[in-house]
């Protein structure tokens, strides 16, 4: 008798026991999701600092200043009327620039491309 028949699993083909794991495992995914999102919320709105925003974003600090020297991420300041005190970012603002500011891939412009040539 193989592993599949002490097991009780025999009767099941592959997609039925797919879809009874898919169907037990549903709570329990719903609840690491639920989790991950409610750490990425905290996450966004707690503030970080120049230093974590240039690591976060994979640059260096001297051209993340010149980034918030254009004024394209806003941040809060401890003292706003001095343009060299602390300053404090959130990664949802990062975040958003990023989206706003990357790079399209080949497979998307040829994509566009497309879709402006049959359009």
């Amino acid at each position: 008798m193989d592993k599949t028949n002490k097991m009780g699993f025999a009767h099941f083909t592959q997609h039925e026991l797919a879809q009874e794991l898919a169907h037990n495992l549903k709570p329990f995914i719903r609840e690491e999701v639920d989790r991950v999102l409610e750490l990425r919320a905290e996450d966004d709105d707690s503030p970080i600092t120049m230093e974590e925003c240039a690591d976060f974003i994979g640059i260096s600090r001297a051209t993340f200043a010149k980034i918030i020297g254009r004024g394209e991420i806003p941040f809060k300041s401890l003292n706003p009327d001095n343009p060299k005190s602390k300053k404090f970012f959130l990664k949802s603002d990062l975040r958003l620039w990023l989206q706003k500011n990357r790079t399209s891939t080949i497979d998307e412009l040829k994509k566009l491309g497309n879709e402006k040539c049959s359009g």
